[in-house]
């Protein structure tokens, strides 16, 4: 949960993050559940729910440990948020999982991979502009508060936001999902074991 301006909502990367998730799940037959709407936020922003690293580990491990007592030995974390801490507690959560028991767990962050493939420029485009706009568009539009509100440069400071919102279309949200469930996909069949971040 964090604020993003004032045009989305604050659960923008959990939404973003099911909608990729949900995709993988349907075009491969595997099971998508549901995220993990409360991590590591510093309250910097409105709407900012902060939960201590700790916190995260012990919840995302014991999560993962469950499923792996019914024969579950593999697992993709789709990350919609992220920041040093979080990526800390997660890859201290799957990797001690990892050395307990014979599992893969993939851990994938959908601004990374956008970077990555030269689709967004994060310097540019991190919060709540175009790209995370377009994903929610596409998403459910009705979540989209009125872009008008962004005249100036100021206005984008103001909300706290890094990109552009008013440049935000369908098809590019459209673009972007092919794109990193194709990346998912792909790292996924190479067939790494253990743990990959």
């Amino acid at each position: 949960m964090e604020g993003h301006g004032a045009h989305l909502p604050i659960n923008t990367d959990a939404l973003i993050a099911s909608h990729v998730a949900d995709s993988l799940a349907r075009r491969n037959n595997w099971i998508s559940l549901p995220p993990i709407t409360y991590t590591i936020a510093v309250p910097k922003r409105v709407g900012n729910v902060d939960i201590s690293p700790n916190t995260l580990e012990s919840y995302l491990g014991e999560i993962l440990d469950h499923f792996t007592r019914f024969g579950q030995d593999e697992f993709i974390i789709v990350l919609g948020h992220g920041g040093p801490d979080m990526r800390k507690a997660i890859e201290h959560a799957c990797s001690q999982l990892c050395k307990r028991k014979a599992i893969r767990i993939l851990a994938f962050h959908i601004s990374r991979i956008l970077r990555k493939l030269s689709l967004i420029d994060r310097s540019t485009d991190k919060h709540a502009g175009t790209w995370e706009t377009s994903f929610i568009l596409m998403i459910d539009e009705s979540l989209v508060g009125d872009l008008s509100i962004y005249k100036t440069e100021e206005d984008l400071i103001r909300y706290r936001v890094i990109g552009d919102p008013t440049k935000a279309t369908k098809t590019l949200a459209r673009k972007l999902l092919e794109s990193v469930t194709n990346e998912i996909i792909e790292t996924y069949r190479k067939n790494i074991r253990g743990c990959y971040f």
